[in-house]
């Protein structure tokens, strides 16, 4: 059984554990080694402690081990949807994006918005994302292209 609860600092080493083992595995079917291994260091403790303090942000747990995270902001931003490499395709990032769309509700927002991995698209198109424009951006010299896209809520 998934169980969804808020993040605290105390989450962040697993967090870090889970991004950087998820990238490294899951999404190298659609970045070169190169691209993979700026993204997985991408971001520091001290970048995930601000994130988990600043923004609303979720843990997945399955028998107490985290098995994956989102987060959102105030202005509707999904800055983060990532599900452990060993329980892909369990309905985590399902129960994850709820928990999501019911904090955005309870906001009042209109919309949630994200900026897309290649890996990650399928899933956010099932559940009702439409995108609308690519982002380009470079971390460390190497290039990246996600979609930007977003969901209307009801």
């Amino acid at each position: 059984m998934i169980t969804i609860r808020k993040a605290d600092r105390n989450d962040v080493p697993d967090i870090i554990t889970l991004f950087e083992n998820t990238v490294r595995s899951v999404n190298q079917k659609d970045y070169s080694a190169k691209q993979i291994d700026v993204w997985a260091n991408a971001k520091n403790k001290d970048i995930w402690s601000e994130n988990v303090k600043i923004q609303y942000f979720y843990l997945a747990e399955i028998d107490d081990q985290i098995v994956g995270f989102s987060s959102i902001d105030d202005t509707g931003y999904l800055d983060f949807m990532y599900v452990h490499k060993d329980f892909q395709r369990r309905g985590i990032a399902k129960a994850l994006l709820e928990q999501i769309e019911q904090k955005a509700s309870e906001l009042r927002l209109l919309k949630i918005h994200s900026s897309v991995s290649i890996t990650a698209q399928p899933f956010f198109k099932s559940r009702g994302f439409k995108t609308y424009d690519d982002e380009h951006k470079v971390l460390k010299d190497v290039a990246f292209i996600n979609a930007l896209m977003e969901k209307v809520l009801q």
